[in-house]
């Protein structure tokens, strides 16, 4: 038991650390003046949130997202940092935890034969809790941007420039990224709760 704390404390400290050196890879598109950038910071906490569930999952997205803080800071005040921040990569990771009972139900010993339609679904439910975390915090705190837009149309247009990219990239990466892990490093058989 205290191995597999260990083992998983272990593999989500590397998954943050990934995160953190992707966001270095980070692309910011020229409309994105409010930050927001294309990357690939999700794919290591959607692989363990599917591995490790959405407790691990919501621990691993809010310390990435206190260090996406540290990295690149763009306050107005203190609760937009929350929702701009640690809340979506906590809601992230939660919503991609989510379904990895599901994924990891399947009877089947070999980690490619699980169902991909999982790791999708997971994945875009996790990216939409993360967009909504966004879409408020532009309704509440960017609305001068919008100009004469409907603010709730200018925050998600905004948001959606660089999180789509973003979540299909980290998706289909993941698609490939998991069962690989998977196979090398398999997650211990669960106990039942």
């Amino acid at each position: 038991m205290r191995n597999q704390r260990t083992q998983t404390l272990v593999e989500a400290a590397l998954c943050v650390a990934l995160s953190v050196v992707l966001n270095y890879a980070a692309m910011r598109l020229p409309i994105n003046v409010a930050g927001g950038s294309i990357s690939l910071t999700m794919l290591p906490i959607a692989v363990i949130a599917i591995r490790r569930g959405p407790l691990t999952g919501a621990a691993a997205g809010t310390i990435f997202g206190f260090l996406d803080l540290l990295m690149e800071p763009y306050i107005l005040v203190p609760a937009q940092v929350v929702l701009d921040y640690p809340a979506p990569y906590l809601l992230f990771g939660l919503g991609v935890g989510v379904f990895s009972t599901l994924y990891y139900s399947q009877k089947t010993p070999d980690a490619a034969a699980r169902p991909t339609a999982v790791i999708i679904i997971a994945t875009l439910v996790g990216g939409m809790l993360r967009l909504a975390s966004h879409l408020l915090s532009g309704v509440i705190f960017f609305s001068e941007y919008a100009g004469g837009q409907n603010v709730w149309v200018y925050s998600l247009v905004y948001n959606i420039s660089y999180l789509g990219p973003s979540l299909l990239a980290s998706m289909l990466c993941a698609l490939f990224i998991v069962p690989i892990v998977d196979k090398t490093v398999p997650v211990p058989k669960r106990e039942a709760a």
